[in-house]
């Protein structure tokens, strides 16, 4: 479908973009046969039809697919100038979850909203929004990035702003990737030292004091620490993971054949869907997927490099780092690396607003990378 939608020839013969979009096809397809792996059992206990899950996914697919190629034909000066509406689009989305009746709240969270049945997540949307217009400012202050107060100051404001407004939705783990995107794309843009020290101690300080301040991400702290120390509460889903890591050793049960996912490993769907891959197709799997992910990345930023304007150059450096950054986080959780942030594996996990948005972030990068 991706495939079919974009057209490789017109890339302009840009090198580092060859193949992503096979790449991309590969990635998605293979995502696909997982997610329907780890959710059949799922969605026939909880909604008597193995294939709730897998076929809303499929269903984000589509749309992604189609927005990606929309996306891809828009003329890239349009995009730039699009940037101050998209914020503010963002910003009301975001908004749009705290009203009765439009937003919509499952797990003591409220991140989302319901258009026409389907639900969507605006955090996703900021993903995306947040590296424009970061891409943006940093095209605009190019040169000047060493006053703090004149060129770094205002835009810092605004994307504080956006930041709360996904904090206050419950949801720590977007904040964070979001304060984390920031701070790579203003140290690569070479602001200065005094700046960036002041923005992440700032970042740390505020980060350490959102967690503190739930007591159920203390838990979670704790439990990753120790999850010996609950190991039928907190540090379940720890330990489930490892088990199904551990059965499925270097080459794995077989794709079908895992277990854990029956009920043993909870969000084996959705957040955890790697330790599925891992109890059915190994370690060897684990890391060609792995693989698969970081030689899309690596494509990304070698078209950043060869971007032929700061716009371009920041926006898929952003995407892309952004995307990779999803990956390696949802990685290093399900392998008891970091504790339990929510961030889905993209173009894996369950989820629509994920895969749509990452769609269109590579719609958005293809466009940016033509010449």
């Amino acid at each position: 479908m991706i495939v079919n939608t974009f057209r490789p020839e017109k890339l302009g013969g840009h090198e580092p973009m060859k193949g992503m979009i096979t790449l991309l096809f590969l990635v998605t397809s293979i995502g696909a046969v997982y997610l329907f792996s780890a959710s059949w059992y799922f969605a026939r206990a909880v909604f008597d039809d193995p294939f709730r899950l897998w076929r809303r996914q499929l269903l984000w697919l589509l749309l992604g697919a189609l927005a990606a190629a929309a996306v891809y034909r828009l003329p890239r000066s349009l995009i730039r100038r699009s940037v101050p509406a998209l914020v503010w689009t963002a910003l009301g989305l975001n908004l749009l979850t705290y009203l009765p009746g439009i937003g919509y709240q499952s797990g003591g969270a409220r991140r989302w909203i319901e258009i026409f049945g389907l639900t969507f997540q605006p955090s996703e949307f900021m993903r995306v929004v947040l590296v424009l217009y970061l891409a943006r400012m940093l095209e605009k202050n190019h040169g000047k990035l060493d006053k703090f107060w004149d060129s770094l100051l205002p835009p810092l404001l605004i994307i504080v702003v956006l930041i709360l407004s996904v904090y206050f939705q419950n949801d720590f783990s977007t904040v964070a990737s979001l304060l984390l995107i920031s701070l790579i794309l203003f140290f690569s843009a070479g602001v200065s030292r005094v700046a960036i020290g002041l923005l992440t101690f700032s970042g740390f300080v505020i980060s350490a004091g959102m967690l503190l301040i739930k007591p159920y991400r203390r838990v979670r702290i704790l439990s990753w620490l120790n999850p010996n120390s609950d190991p039928v509460g907190a540090g379940y889903q720890f330990l489930k993971a490892r088990t199904a890591l551990e059965r499925g050793g270097l080459w794995g049960q077989g794709i079908g054949q895992g277990i854990m996912k029956k009920g043993g490993l909870p969000s084996s769907h959705s957040d955890f869907l790697v330790a599925v891959i891992g109890e059915e197709s190994g370690m060897i799997g684990i890391i060609i997927v792995l693989l698969l992910f970081t030689f899309i990345a690596l494509k990304g930023w070698a078209a950043a490099g060869e971007a032929g304007d700061l716009f371009s150059y920041w926006s898929i450096f952003g995407l892309i780092t952004a995307v990779y950054w999803q990956v390696l986080v949802n990685f290093a959780v399900v392998s008891g690396v970091l504790p339990p942030t929510g961030i889905p594996l993209p173009l894996f996990s369950a989820g629509g607003s994920a895969a749509f948005m990452t769609l269109v972030s590579f719609g958005l990068i293809l466009n940016l990378a033509r010449k």
